[in-house]
C-alpha cells in the first residue's frame, strides 16, 4: 500500500468517534538539522501488536500520528515498537496546471512522458527493512524528534 493510499484511508477509517486503543504520538523531523517539511512518517509495528500509522511533517517540520485502522484522527497509534521511516519525493519534468483539459499533454512524439520522482530524503529512511530508525510508543503522551543525514546509505 502506498503511502498516499495510506492517508487516505487514515483520513476516511480514523474519523469515527470510536476506535482502538490509542496514545497519543508527536514529534518533529530534522534533515541535516533543519526541519522537514510536507514529508510523510510512517510508524510500522516490529515484532507484532501495534497499529500502522502515519502523519504529514508541516513547515516546522513537526507531525502528529494517525493510526490507520479506525482510531480517531490525530489521535496517534497504539503501545508498542515500532520502525519510523520518513519519505519525501518530488516530481520532476514535466509540469502543468492540474486538471488540464489537453488531450496532448504531457505527450512528445505521441508518448505520454512521464515526470521522474525524485526522493528528497535518502531511501535507507523511507524502507521498514532498512531504516535505523525506532519508536516506542507508551502509555501516555509521546514526543519524538528523529535527526535525518542527508548523506545515510543504506546498510551503513
Amino acid at each position: 500500500m502506498t503511502w498516499a493510499a495510506i492517508l487516505t484511508v487514515t483520513s476516511i477509517v480514523g474519523c469515527g468517534p470510536k476506535g482502538p486503543a490509542v496514545e497519543m504520538v508527536e514529534g518533529k523531523v530534522l534533515l541535516d538539522g533543519e526541519p522537514l517539511a510536507e514529508a510523510l512518517v510512517g510508524f510500522s509495528p516490529a515484532g507484532g501488536g501495534g497499529l500502522p500509522a502515519a502523519g504529514l511533517t508541516g513547515a516546522d517540520g513537526t507531525f502528529r500520528l494517525n493510526a490507520i485502522k479506525g482510531a480517531k484522527a490525530g489521535a496517534g497509534t497504539a503501545v508498542g515498537e515500532y520502525v519510523v521511516t520518513v519519505a519525501k519525493r518530488a516530481s520532476e519534468g514535466p509540469a502543468g496546471p492540474s486538471g488540464t483539459d489537453d488531450p496532448n499533454y504531457g505527450k512528445s512524439a505521441g508518448v505520454l512522458v512521464e515526470p521522474k520522482v525524485k526522493n528528497l530524503v535518502p531511501d535507507v529512511y523511507g524502507d521498514p527493512a532498512s531504516s535505523p530508525l525506532k519508536a516506542s510508543v507508551v502509555a501516555g503522551k509521546n514526543v519524538f524528534e528523529f535527526k535525518l543525514d542527508s548523506k545515510a546509505k543504506k546498510g551503513k
